[in-house]
Order: C-alpha cells, then structure tokens, then sequence
C-alpha cells in the first residue's frame, strides 16, 4: 500500500456501517478526493476531528486498490464559528457545495483551494454579512474555471451596459442583456450588483473581507449568480434560498 499527505478540506461526509465514513476531501495537490474514515465514529476516535465538514489539516492517506483511507491527520483549523451562527453555517455549506459541484476528482486547482480556505475564514470569523462573503466566493469561483459572465457588455447584443437603466441577467447567454434583449425569465439586476461583481473580481483573497452589500444587491446577485452557476456546472447547488440577505 502505497501513502500519500495531502492538504485538504473537507467537502462532505456519509455515515458508513456502524463507526466509519465516507469523507470527500478538496485536497490542494489532488483536488478532490474519496477517502474512509474507519472507526471515526468511536468515542474517543483520533479521526473523529478530522470527519467533519469544514476540517481543513493535513491528512495522511494509505491507498490499496484504487481507494483511500485516513491513517491520521494534523489538524490545522475547523472553522468551528461556522456552527455556532445560522447564518455562518448557511454560507460555509454553500461554498462547500459549489466547491464540491466545480471539482472533478483528481483535478488540481491551488487557486480555488486557496480562495475556499480565506471565503471560510471570513465567512467564520469576520464581521461583514456571511451571505456577502458566500457571492463573491461564487463570483470569484466562477471566474477561476473560466466562467466569468459578460458584465459590461449585453451577452446578446454586444451594447454597452454601463449607461443603461433597465438590465437583465440571462444565465443561457452567458451574463447581463440589455432590455431589448431580455427575455420574460430573464433575472432583472440593476447596474450597482453588476459592478459589484467587477469589483469582487478585482479584489484579492485577503481583501474579501472588505465586501459589503446593500441588501437590493444581494438579492439580486443570490439569484443570478446562483442560476448561472448551476447552468454553466451543470449542477444543483445547495439551495441558495438558505443564504439569507
């Protein structure tokens, strides 16, 4: 059996016989990975810290097969603050969800590992609106795999949006239309969420903590982006409804 130390975080976790689990873990040398956690489950288990969602440390894993199993891990943070607020847990879970949904196994992407690790450290323990924090993880995200939707000029068109009042975001097209090109499921936005998401794309990791929301933009951004995540991934996301503005 060959072993392996990945840094990792973990995405989510499935109960399996009486004392083990089954942990996905978003590792930054491997992307995401499958693992068993056996005998977690036991009182006083050394594994049981590290089969909780959120645990980021350092895992030790034995490969035979073709599968991993957990021998040990260094825990390094647990972002317990994360469940000790509603709101705190509904973000964290959320960007696990997306992390989870834009990461095929095996796919390594330091820059996303990265931007998860400082979403959840704001997301816990800093003082702006979790919910704030879950979008431009999103926004950011999206704009890592390649997915960053058209913002200054109508996806259907190709009008200039900046002088525009009326605006729209259609996930189908790829970002903002301009009114003409709307469509009637077309998400109304107004032009301050739009620059809001310039904005967070521009910003550094360590700098997310300085976003801060009117409330019409949240709303706003939790459906569009939301929608155009789940169009480009190909996935359902964790219900957005549960990021509350």
């Amino acid at each position: 059996m060959a072993s392996l130390t990945l840094n990792g975080i973990v995405l989510r976790h499935a109960n399996y016989r009486d004392n083990d689990r089954i942990l996905t873990i978003f590792t930054r040398e491997q992307g995401t990975v499958t693992a068993a956690a056996r005998g977690c489950r036991k009182c006083g288990s050394a594994l049981l810290a590290c089969s909780e969602i959120f645990t980021y440390g350092e895992f030790v894993l034995f490969e035979g097969r073709g599968r991993y199993t957990v021998d040990a891990c260094d825990v390094r943070e647990r972002f317990y603050a994360l469940r000790e607020d509603m709101d705190r847990l509904a973000a964290g879970a959320y960007m696990l969800s997306v992390t989870e949904a834009c990461t095929p196994k095996g796919q390594q992407s330091e820059a996303l590992f990265d931007l998860l690790y400082y979403a959840l450290s704001y997301a816990a323990y800093g003082k702006q609106a979790p919910v704030d924090v879950a979008l431009c993880f999103l926004a950011r995200c999206l704009a890592i795999l390649g997915y960053t939707p058209r913002l200054t000029r109508c996806a259907c068109c190709g009008e200039d949006l900046r002088a525009l009042p009326r605006l729209g975001f259609d996930p189908c097209a790829g970002g903002a239309v301009c009114g003409a090109c709307m469509r009637p499921d077309s998400i109304a936005v107004s032009p301050l969420s739009l620059e809001a998401v310039r904005r967070m794309l521009l910003l550094s990791n360590q700098d997310m903590e300085k976003v801060a929301l009117p409330e019409r933009v949240r709303t706003e951004l939790k459906a569009a982006l939301n929608a155009y995540a789940e169009h480009v991934l190909e996935r359902k996301l964790r219900p957005a409804d549960q990021l509350r503005c």
